[in-house]
């Protein structure tokens, strides 16, 4: 009689499968993304519009020169932006993925999670990009308040457009990538397993993935960052509503993606757009290597216990 109250006190106070996927891939998402932040910030100088003055497209460059004037913890401007939305990115991903795979193939099912994933991510992330890019010290709730975020919801999904395009691409090259490589590497000579061979296949997957979307992600960013009006214009605004006329990306000025990106291509050619695109190769790749190795580990765990 003991033993079946304990099963089913167990039975009941399981948490629901939906719930455990989506809580270890929320933790495997945060512990990938602390693990690499600095080359995210990095990666975001290099994109914006005033980099190639600043820093000559050099990554090295970039990050000496952020330490140098603003400290190092500048390397960690919106990291608290990234760890809270990098919980509900990777668990949208991984869970629709998961879902979707069986019917879809891994290369539709990523694109759709990748797509799925804009609709939280992208508020997120026009906060964490204003907050790297600020050489003065920020927070949310004031880039909030001078997106206009209160009285127009909308304009957290500035560059929504590039943003999917970045992640649906990724994930659609990402998903298939890791499976051969998980494939391969546990069948070839290395005959790996565990954790090292979730780890390996996924930063082999990731890498093409980050660079091969380099483009959408430098557009995403020029449509999100902040510039100054024309002094005219904002001393104008000023006078007529004394309104605080902050700073606005390109998309608020009615300059779409495909405008941006020729903007950048006619800027700084093909290389304007891969602009980043090694500083985004070593975020992404061990990021998701060891986002996707302690997914596929706390999954273990909880298939032990009965919770999946």
């Amino acid at each position: 009689m003991l033993s079946v109250a304990l099963v089913l006190g167990i039975a009941i106070c399981a948490p629901p499968p939906t719930v455990v996927n989506l809580a270890a891939a929320g933790a495997a998402g945060a512990a990938g993304a602390l693990a690499v932040y600095p080359f995210d910030s990095i990666k975001t100088r290099l994109q914006s519009e005033t980099a190639q003055k600043s820093y000559g497209g050099s990554g090295v460059r970039a990050a000496l020169s952020l330490v140098r004037s603003e400290g190092l913890l500048s390397l960690y401007s919106g990291l608290g932006v990234q760890l809270t939305g990098v919980v509900p990115e990777k668990s949208i991903k991984l869970f629709v993925h998961d879902q979707s795979a069986p019917l879809l193939g891994e290369a539709l099912s990523g694109a759709l999670a990748g797509l799925c994933q804009v609709v939280a991510t992208n508020p997120l992330e026009i906060v964490k990009v204003r907050l790297q890019l600020s050489s003065n010290p920020d927070s949310p709730l004031g880039v909030l308040q001078r997106l206009g975020a209160a009285s127009n919801p909308l304009v957290l999904y500035t560059g929504a457009a590039a943003c999917a395009a970045r992640d649906s691409l990724f994930s659609a090259i990402l998903f298939p990538v890791y499976a051969s490589a998980r494939t391969m590497l546990a069948e070839g000579d290395m005959h790996m397993t565990g954790a090292l061979l979730s780890l390996t296949a996924g930063m082999l997957a990731a890498a093409p993935a980050a660079y091969l979307t380099t483009p959408a992600d430098v557009v995403k960013t020029r449509l999100q960052e902040e510039r100054e009006e024309p002094a005219e214009l904002r001393d104008g605004a000023a006078a007529v509503v004394g309104a605080n006329v902050a700073t606005r990306g390109l998309a608020s000025g009615g300059v779409g993606p495909l405008a941006a990106g020729r903007r950048v291509l006619s800027e700084g050619g093909v290389a304007g757009l891969f602009a980043g695109g090694p500083e985004r190769v070593l975020r992404s790749a061990p990021q998701f290597g060891i986002t996707l190795a302690l997914y596929e580990g706390l999954k273990a765990g909880c298939e032990a216990r009965g919770w999946l």
